[in-house]
Formats: C-alpha cells, structure tokens, sequence
C-alpha cells in the first residue's frame, strides 16, 4: 500500500483478517495485491487506488469493503478536536498482583482465581499460584484475555465485566491473611 505524496505504507506479508494502522494517508493510496514467493511480492493479482479524503461529507461507512480492505476506523477533523470512528475494539485484559505501596512484608499467594467476559457467558479460571512470596514491587502476571469486540454488529449495549480474587497470607505471619478481590466492567455499544 502505497501513499501517493508519502511512499510506501505497508509492505509486508499479510495474512486474512489482519488489521492495519495506514494513519498518515494523504488524499490518494495505491493498493496492489500480490502472491508470495520466498517471502516477496510474487504475481500481481489487483491492484487499484483509493481516494481518501476523508471529510464529514466523504459518505464513507465503517466495514465498506474497497476491494480487498475493509473499512475498519476512520477519523475526521472537527475544528481542532480529531474524532475517531471505530468499527472494532480490541481489548487485553490483564491479570496481575502486586502488594500494595508502602507494605512492608512480603506475601505468599496461596489460589488466584479471575472471573470475565461477556456478562451473559462468564468463563473462570484458576491460576498457578507464584512458588515465590510477593514482595515490594514485585508484579507477577497471572494471565490474560483477549476479545475483537464488533461495535458495528456484535450487539447493543454488550456488558463485559472482570474480577480477580487473590487468597494471601502474610509470608512472615500465617495467621494474617492478604486477601484482595477486585473488579472491573465495561460496555461495549
């Protein structure tokens, strides 16, 4: 994908369903699509131009396909404040521990479990405790999830929701627990 006043945007191997940040088009792009061989452009199989003016009145319509591309977020310029316009979200939740600031002692985590997704299908999942306590800015990653949120046609008002509940004791005191349970939501319309 070529720009037509700045050069070559992207050109690389680029498997179906593969989102591409172009930010910095001017008015026109080249797109030529290719076969591969030995990781380079082979037989041209299309190859057409793309105006990309994008103003208010441009009429274009997120998930419109050009050709190969889908039309997956566009942004326009309201007076001084650039408004993004998104067909999809892609959000990484993370799970982690870490102690509090300020806490002296160490703790040993002893089960973590997480919560999350879709509000209508939630999925838990117990992690691996850490073999070693927690100490001062020490974060362990638990793990993480991973959701392509469609805003166009996944459904309206999608209530995602996360929590994480950690079971702790103290490293140096058995008897004082460090429990910790923490949540988190949003909804994706």
């Amino acid at each position: 994908i070529e720009s037509v006043t700045r050069g070559l945007l992207w050109n690389r191997v680029t498997k179906r369903d593969t989102i591409m940040s172009l930010r910095g088009i001017d008015n026109q792009m080249e797109v030529t699509i290719s076969t591969v061989q030995n990781n380079r452009p082979g037989t041209e199989l299309l190859r057409y131009d793309i105006l990309t003016n994008c103003t208010a009145t441009a009429g274009l319509t997120l998930k419109d396909r050009y050709g190969a591309l889908e039309l997956a977020e566009f942004t326009i310029r309201d007076g001084d404040i650039v408004v993004a316009n998104a067909a999809y979200a892609d959000v990484l939740i993370e799970y982690d521990i870490e102690l509090e600031d300020n806490t002296a002692i160490k703790a040993q985590i002893t089960s973590a479990r997480s919560t999350g997704g879709l509000v209508s299908n939630q999925i838990t999942e117990t992690f691996t405790s850490p073999a070693e306590p927690i100490g001062r800015k020490t974060r362990y990653k638990l793990g993480t999830e991973s959701y392509f949120i469609d805003l166009i046609d996944g459904g309206i008002d999608q209530e995602y929701a996360f929590e994480l509940e950690v079971i702790a004791n103290s490293a140096s005191n058995v008897n004082l627990p460090c429990n910790a349970t923490t949540a988190f939501g949003f909804f994706a319309n």
